[in-house]
């Protein structure tokens, strides 16, 4: 059972990474058209700077967030954008208003490949004014606003394909044979990243043959923090750290969670074992500790993501594994539980999105736009609910 909630999970999260390797095969199955970003007439652009004081740093913009869409959603100084599973970039002034397609293009029906908003299931980033995104070995640009998409540069020759995502001006990627981290058949160990902004090659990072049993990685300052799967055993991952300064590669332990489900920072590993409840790792020391136990009746599966105000665990009820019956329970960085709530509104595959200033970001299908939102001064209050964003 453990097997098969590990690999579906996985799955789910790299699932955007397949789908920009099937980028040859047609998506242009009919789709409601929306009406684009500019107006028709003038072509004025509809997107300004919101936040216009400098309050958040770049690096908050820049830095990839969590989630089962990691490198899908953005918050921008623009707004926030979207790129759904279906290949489709998305555009919110708020993230709780409003989602329309990228695209300006007059006549434009907003539902095939011909849309300029179609990038393709593509990991997205923000840096200096610009939306960069991935297109099989390529890094690619656009403006803010839709215009002016461009190659950047190509990564290598050849068809293999890679899994990464960007952060703080660079991509971050393992090159695979078929997009998927930790796959029979990959054979290339070596971490890579390259800088999006200028015409500099891709460097090697790192080298080790942990980099072929990957399961997924993260960067925190000057560390890369890479998760390996364990043969036979799908409860535990192994964690290492790597500095980008000191060069030294270190084994923090045997006992970590796996994808969706921990969060590191400059000094402390937070994860969430399925059945186990919530630990922390000291960087430095290596000591793991259990914070708070925690084991539901009906085990199903769980994603763990950590925000500046809260903890969110997302309970997968049903067995066998899918996404149609989750429970969001909300947390304080205490491990107090605040407040609960049930999201039922998924048809195939959906749920949390992300997290932005007072809303909590969900969605219906991850193959479209988010459609619903929770007020987060709505918690504790014991009037918390999923209202719908309108179109």
């Amino acid at each position: 059972m453990i097997r098969k909630i590990s690999i579906l999970l996985t799955v789910v999260l790299i699932a955007g990474c397949i789908a920009s390797c099937l980028m040859l095969v047609s998506c242009n199955k009919p789709l409601s058209s929306e009406n684009g970003l500019f107006n028709a007439e003038t072509g004025s652009p509809a997107i300004g700077k919101i936040d216009t004081d400098g309050s958040k740093p770049d690096s908050y913009y820049t830095s990839s967030k969590q989630g089962v869409t990691i490198g899908k959603y953005l918050e921008t100084p623009y707004g926030t954008y979207y790129c759904s599973f279906e290949g489709y970039l998305y555009y919110s002034e708020k993230g709780n208003t409003k989602y329309i397609r990228l695209c300006n293009k007059p006549d434009c029906a907003h539902n095939s490949e011909d849309c300029n908003s179609y990038i393709h299931s593509s990991p997205i980033g923000y840096y200096d004014d610009k939306i960069y995104y991935k297109i099989w070995n390529s890094i690619y640009c656009l403006d803010m606003d839709g215009n002016n998409h461009m190659m950047v540069k190509r990564l290598y020759e050849g068809y293999d394909s890679n899994f990464g995502y960007f952060h703080n001006g660079y991509y971050y990627y393992i090159i695979t044979k078929s997009g998927i981290p930790g796959a029979i058949g990959n054979d290339d160990n070596n971490f890579y990243r390259v800088k999006v902004d200028d015409d500099s090659k891709p460097e090697i990072v790192l080298t080790n043959d942990a980099i072929l049993h990957l399961s997924f990685f993260t960067i925190a300052e000057d560390n890369i923090y890479i998760i390996e799967s364990i043969l036979n055993n799908y409860l535990f991952k192994t964690l290492y750290s790597y500095s980008t300064v000191s060069k030294s590669w270190s084994k923090l332990t045997d006992a970590w969670g796996g994808p969706g489900t921990y969060y590191i920072n400059d000094d402390t590993g937070y994860c969430y074992i399925n059945n186990k409840g919530f630990y922390e790792i000291d960087i430095d020391t290596k000591q793991m500790k259990q914070m708070k136990a925690l084991k539901f009746e009906n085990e199903g599966i769980c994603s763990a993501l950590y925000y500046p105000d809260y903890i969110y665990l997302i309970h997968y009820t049903n067995e066998p594994f899918d996404y149609l019956n989750q429970i969001l329970y909300i947390y304080d960085w205490d491990y107090n539980l605040i407040d609960s709530v049930e999201f039922d509104k998924v048809y195939g595959t959906g749920g949390f999105v992300g997290d932005v200033d007072g809303y909590i970001i969900f969605t219906s299908n991850f193959d479209v736009k988010p459609d619903y939102y929770i007020d987060k001064s709505e918690i504790g209050t014991g009037n918390l609910m999923f209202h719908k964003i309108e179109d």
